[in-house]
């Protein structure tokens, strides 16, 4: 008898996902704690710079670029995740605006961020989303991703919905070429590619080791590429 998925993700991201989103991330949950680690060894975050978080859901990442002294700005397509950030975060801007059609003008940006974004666009808006990002990046600018790893052994039994479920609003899960080709062909120069382990702490060490060798063992990819 197989086994039953015994959590389910959300089909949509309404108020109250960004509020879990939210305290989460005012938590310091080790989830949250680890993706921070990585937003800013990637985006190597200096005060004064111009940093753009594509998909910003309740605002964490925009708030913790800028309390490392970035002018953070962030956008989101859905109205509750700007919504909350705007409530939370009263201080920064926050804007509803699709990431394929970035209402900022031509190099505007000195960097940009999709932390657990990409998994949830399609190959045609991903595309788009990296043409948008370019433009809107001074040349030398940098755009960081984030996103989860489909071949680490997770992901694999939540595509067969074994003990934890597939999250279905994850229409785009991309190996670690695929997101490089991809990054490529919008014209930047990828500069960066690793992985990161997980947070939970014995399997962690496990991966940290096993992750050398196979990417079942890879939690989480991160990719930089660079504006020439």
């Amino acid at each position: 008898m197989p086994l039953r998925a015994f959590r389910r993700s959300p089909a949509e991201y309404g108020p109250e996902f960004m509020e879990n989103m939210a305290r989460a991330y005012l938590d310091r949950t080790p989830w949250t704690e680890l993706r921070l680690r990585a937003v800013r060894a990637f985006v190597e975050p200096r005060p004064g710079e111009r940093v753009l978080d594509l998909g910003c859901a309740a605002g964490a990442v925009t708030h913790f670029l800028s309390e490392l002294g970035c002018e953070a700005v962030g956008v989101d397509l859905e109205p509750a995740a700007v919504e909350t950030a705007r409530r939370l975060f009263p201080g920064l801007s926050f804007e509803r605006a699709d990431v394929t059609a970035l209402p900022f003008p031509d190099g505007s940006f000195d960097k940009a961020v999709a932390a657990d974004l990409v998994e949830h666009l399609d190959d045609p808006t991903f595309d788009r989303m990296l043409s948008e990002s370019l433009r809107v990046l001074r040349p030398g600018g940098t755009l960081s991703v984030y996103t989860p790893n489909p071949s680490h052994f997770v992901e694999r039994m939540k595509g067969r919905e074994l003990l934890l479920a597939q999250n279905p609003t994850h229409i785009g899960l991309r190996k670690a070429p695929e997101l490089a080709r991809a990054l490529a062909r919008a014209g930047f120069t990828v500069d960066r590619e690793e992985w990161r382990p997980s947070f939970v702490p014995v399997l962690r060490t496990v991966e940290r080791v096993a992750g050398r060798a196979t990417s079942v063992f890879r939690y989480r990819l991160c990719l930089r590429g660079r504006r020439p």
